[in-house]
Formats: structure tokens, C-alpha cells, sequence
């Protein structure tokens, strides 16, 4: 939610143009405002995926590389005509011909549409794609799932997991995979200690037991091997700090993140749950 809510997109010659559409723009250019995504929009998006992951769970698949990379969205109010006549002003083309190992070539250049404004991105619909590393739900082919800057903890420790372990569409940029050299953490150490300080949790010995990872990182008191400092961070003071939202939307906002980032994944809400809460009212 920090990132859709606070974060401008990179390659987009619209000052206000969000992240999620960075691979549709001409790249080298950079917005530099720093303007919000307007928080009816962010809801909106983050509904839209919520929905297309309840979906994928009842047809028994999970997606396991849920990304910003992997959201488009549609159209919108252009039609047909409207894309007919965008490419008679600027017709396919290509680069100059240039060698590669396969002999002289000459590349297509890149010709995205234009960009949304801000203003009209509430009239899309959003969309999750690159289904190239789902798995089914009850047959996991492997335990190394989804980029490690997006990873539960379940996915480092290498313990059981299921649909719940990517339900959690508003977690990112809380914990980062990166490492504290002043507490002598690596990148995955530092991550799973982000999530003990901004959840408030601790693993329990249970699921610590059955992570095949676990005996590199927790000591046998259910406590990080190198001890780094214990504090509680919560969510609502980090959404805060923003000062972007009124009050009543960052408690909502953090009661559906309580919801979804726990430690142990058996306690999350899944993703039917999580379209009945109240943070939806009035979205569409």
C-alpha cells in the first residue's frame, strides 16, 4: 500500500502517471513530481487484483510471482477507431540494421500507446498476467517461489505453503530484502527481522519446526540467531509518517494489512475474506 499510494512512476511523460504502467511509456523519461496516487485509485487497483486472485484460487492455481510488473490494464474508453488512427499518424517502423549473432538484424522499435491521464485511470479495468510460474494449489513443484524482495516469510524459511502466502496485496515496501551490516544481518536475515518489528509476531515454535530452513536463522528460544534489536513498528504509524491520508483511511487501510501480513500464514485471511471487508465499500 506505501508504494501504490506514495510512489510516481518512472518512463512516463505525464507528471502524475502511476507506476504500474512504466512498461508502456518511452523509456529515459522521469516524472518528477511526487504526487500521490489518489487513494480511491490505489483501492480500485488493489481490488481488481484481490479479485482476480480469488479467482485463480477457485480454479485451483496460484499465481507465485505476483508483482507490479505482472498488473496491466485495459483500454479503457479507446476503442477500436481510436487505435486505427493512432497508427496511421505513427505507422510501425524500424531500427537500423545492426549485427547480431544471427546476422544483420533490425529491431522493431517500441511504439506503446499513450499513457492514461491520472484523471481517467478510474474508467480501467486492471488485470493480472504471466501466469509462467503459477503452480496448482495442491501440487507445489517447487519451494522457491516469487522474487526475494516480495518473499512471506514461509518462502525464506522453506515451510509449508499455500494460496495465502500471495493474498497479501498490500504488503509491499514494508519489508525490504536487504541487509543491516551494523547488525550483522545478510538480505534474508534483514527481511525476516523487518517482519518481527512491523508485525509485533514472533514464529512459533511449530512453524519454526517444520520450515527446513529455520535452524540457519532462529536460535531454539524462537529468537534470530544474531540478535538483532527488538522494536515495534506498526503499520499505521508508517502510513502516518506519509501524511497523506485522513485518519479514518489509515485505520482502515492498517486493519486489512493486519489481515494479511501475519507471520504465520495460517492465521491470514484468504482472498474471499479479505473481498468482504469493509475497505472495499463504495469501490468499484
Amino acid at each position: 500500500m506505501k508504494r501504490v499510494i506514495s510512489r510516481t512512476v518512472p518512463g512516463s511523460t505525464s507528471s502524475h502517471c502511476i507506476t504500474l504502467l512504466h512498461h508502456f511509456t518511452q523509456p529515459g523519461k522521469q516524472a518528477t513530481d511526487d504526487s500521490p496516487l489518489p487513494f480511491p485509485l490505489a483501492k480500485r487497483i488493489l481490488l481488481h487484483i484481490l479479485r482476480g486472485i480469488a479467482h485463480m484460487h477457485k480454479c485451483g492455481v496460484v499465481h507465485t510471482d505476483l508483482k507490479r510488473d505482472n498488473i496491466l490494464f485495459d483500454l479503457g474508453p479507446l476503442t477500436d477507431k481510436d487505435i486505427d488512427a493512432m497508427i496511421l499518424a505513427n505507422p510501425p517502423h524500424r531500427h537500423p540494421p545492426e549485427e547480431s549473432g544471427d546476422g544483420i538484424v533490425r529491431a522493431t522499435v517500441s511504439q506503446p500507446l499513450p499513457a492514461p491521464d491520472i484523471s481517467d485511470l478510474m474508467e480501467h479495468s486492471f488485470f493480472i498476467s504471466d501466469f509462467g510460474s503459477a503452480q496448482p494449489l495442491e501440487t507445489h513443484l517447487t519451494d522457491k517461489i516469487t522474487a526475494d524482495a516480495l518473499r512471506p516469510p514461509e518462502a525464506i524459511l522453506r515451510g509449508p505453503w499455500n494460496e495465502k502466502v500471495f493474498e497479501t496485496v498490500v504488503r509491499r515496501e514494508f519489508f525490504k530484502h536487504e541487509a543491516y551490516p551494523d547488525h550483522g544481518l545478510d538480505e534474508e536475515v534483514g527481511h525476516l527481522w523487518q517482519i518481527l518489528c512491523f508485525t509485533g509476531e514472533r514464529f512459533s515454535p511449530e512453524q519454526l519446526q517444520a520450515s527446513h530452513r529455520a535452524p540457519e536463522f532462529f536460535d531454539y528460544t524462537c529468537r534470530l540467531k544474531s540478535h538483532p534489536p527488538n522494536f515495534y513498528n506498526p503499520f499505521d504509524m508508517s502510513i502516518r509518517n506519509y501524511k497523506i491520508l485522513e485518519e479514518s483511511d489509515v485505520l482502515a487501510t492498517t486493519s486489512i494489512m493486519k489481515r494479511c501480513l501475519r507471520s504465520n500464514l495460517d492465521d491470514r485471511a484468504s482472498a474471499e475474506e479479505l473481498l468482504r471487508d469493509p475497505f472495499w465499500d463504495g469501490v468499484d
